[in-house]
């Protein structure tokens, strides 16, 4: 079976922000605010930004198939937004099959967004089983109705012994982005990559879209692929928690 997982890292959209309202003066921690302070005022409680108020600072895509496991990961220092989509469509391309973890309601539509931005063509993309919806998965929305009071990607994970986010949160990844601490983007994109495509393995398998020796197979594929960069260190706390779950 090939599939691709991804999973992605973004924070607020400074540029557009700093152009639509004029805030040349403010650095991107200022601009950040107004845009948090913004989205409060549309809530009336929460800060959480929409898919069209943010920009990618990391994504993170794992292959799997007949020539076994690859990843691919992209910060903002190795290469600028139109990289990111790039890596994504050009994964969506070999394996159809994409999987992410809650990205019906914002990875799918960000990417779209952005793609829209930096006027993206895909047309393989898009005419791929009708419109790419059929091909994609989303775990948490196969598992649960949509609702707010929903379970984490790291909490899942952790219930079914796998190591999960390593302490890692969305708001480190807007720390992150700040200080310009790419190797913590990358991390962060990289952990949530490898968590989602351990559930994947666990949702094929109960579904029947792969059987237990393949899957297995693929499991052996990740840590033999840890074992090789074991010298990275957020690579090699994955592979330690999982040993020890």
């Amino acid at each position: 079976m090939h599939f691709s997982v991804f999973a992605l890292a973004s924070v607020a959209d400074v540029a557009t922000t700093r152009r639509l309202y004029a805030l040349d003066d403010l650095d991107d921690k200022a601009v950040s605010k107004v845009l948090f302070h913004q989205r409060k005022q549309q809530t009336g409680s929460s800060e959480a930004l929409r898919w069209d108020q943010r920009m990618l600072v990391g994504i993170s895509v794992i292959e799997y198939g007949s020539a076994g496991l690859r990843v691919t990961s992209c910060d903002f220092s190795t290469g600028e937004e139109r990289t990111m989509l790039d890596a994504y469509y050009a994964a969506a391309a070999r394996n159809p099959r994409v999987v992410c973890w809650d990205g019906r309601d914002l990875d799918r539509p960000l990417l779209h967004f952005r793609s829209l931005m930096h006027r993206v063509s895909a047309p393989a993309y898009w005419n791929a089983a009708g419109g790419a919806a059929a091909s994609h998965v989303d775990i948490r929305a196969s598992l649960a109705p949509p609702g707010d009071d929903l379970p984490s990607l790291d909490v899942t994970a952790r219930k079914l012994g796998y190591p999960g986010m390593l302490g890692r949160d969305d708001d480190d990844v807007h720390t992150a982005w700040l200080r310009r601490e790419p190797e913590a983007v990358r991390a962060y994109v990289e952990v949530a990559a490898l968590n989602t495509f351990l559930l994947t393995l666990r949702l094929f398998s109960m579904t029947g879209e792969i059987d237990a020796d393949a899957a297995r197979e693929a499991e052996d594929s990740v840590r033999a692929w840890l074992h090789q960069r074991a010298q990275t260190h957020h690579l090699a706390a994955f592979l330690d928690a999982w040993r020890d779950a």
